[in-house]
């Protein structure tokens, strides 16, 4: 089993023996024993770490590599999830209704979520001036005209977060939730 950094066993290994135990008693043994439908150990749920307004345009400002501080501002401005950033085409853009169709999101499913005028702004200053060329119709690419990967991301992410020296541990997703507090907190 998985001890936790306090000592304890972590609840998803003591799970997983007690369905070890249930599969061992009911199909091996063929016996069965009611206890174990009984028996599960709740997973702690801890709230999300969420950075301030501050620190957010601290840490984006960090990023020196205009197409990747363009897709973290974006992911951050429409709280979006790391691979529907990535994935975000300009025919996905509806400047008008001022709206982006997020296309196959988590599962498999579409939305819209509404687009800050000063976000589309910056996504069209970003186009004419930043943006690699590439026959692709995504709105970030690499130099090389290719889709940007994940991982070239979070890296990207991470080396701003430990410049700053920020005092929690976040990730992309990170913006998502900072993102909807955000809004929270405005009354939005």
């Amino acid at each position: 089993l998985h001890l936790r950094e306090d000592g304890h066993q972590a609840p998803s290994s003591i799970n997983i023996a007690i369905c070890a135990l249930r599969f061992f008693f009911n199909f091996t043994l063929q016996r069965d024993f009611e206890v174990f439908a009984l028996l599960r150990v709740n997973r702690p749920r801890s709230l999300p770490v969420v950075l301030s307004r501050a620190e957010v345009k601290r840490l984006l400002s960090t990023v020196q590599h205009p197409v990747r501080r363009m897709a973290l501002t974006t992911i951050y401005g429409l709280g979006l999830r790391l691979g529907e950033g990535l994935h975000l085409q300009t025919s996905h853009i509806d400047s008008a209704r001022q709206m982006v169709w997020v296309r196959s999101g988590k599962g498999a499913k579409d939305r819209r979520v509404p687009l800050p005028k000063p976000l589309l702004a910056r996504l069209r200053h970003y186009w004419k001036h930043d943006r690699p060329a590439s026959s692709l119709p995504l709105l970030f690419v690499s130099a090389e005209g290719k889709s940007i990967h994940e991982t070239t991301l979070q890296k990207t992410f991470t080396a701003a977060q430990e410049e700053l020296n920020l005092p929690r541990r976040a990730t992309i997703h990170t913006l998502r939730h900072s993102y909807a507090t955000h809004l929270v907190e405005h009354g939005i």
